[in-house]
């Protein structure tokens, strides 16, 4: 097989598609093993399953303007547009 300076065309591609099998079921292998390890732990550790807890609710709004929170929303929109947008004023809206 090697008797040449150079491979043909064949040989190449025989030697490429050996290295890819070998690749893919080498990855394979892997995948396979992982999902032993998996249950294996698994069956060993088994996690007490927590009741779902409920969302809490989010804070109410005072109704009062909180300077730095409005500064900061402000900020972050004008640093999300590229200052295309100016908030010129804040208005309480009932």
């Amino acid at each position: 097989m090697w008797e040449s300076a150079s491979m043909t065309g064949s040989e190449a591609l025989m030697i490429s598609l050996t290295g890819i099998t070998i690749v893919f079921l080498t990855l394979v292998v892997i995948a396979i093993m992982i999902k032993i390890t998996s249950a294996v732990v698994g069956s060993i550790v088994k996690e007490e399953k927590k009741p779902a807890s409920s969302p809490k609710a989010a804070p109410k709004a005072t109704g009062k303007n909180d300077g730095a929170l409005v500064a900061a929303i402000v900020a972050a929109v004008s640093e999300e547009t590229n200052g295309k947008y100016q908030v010129v004023s804040i208005n309480e809206k009932k």
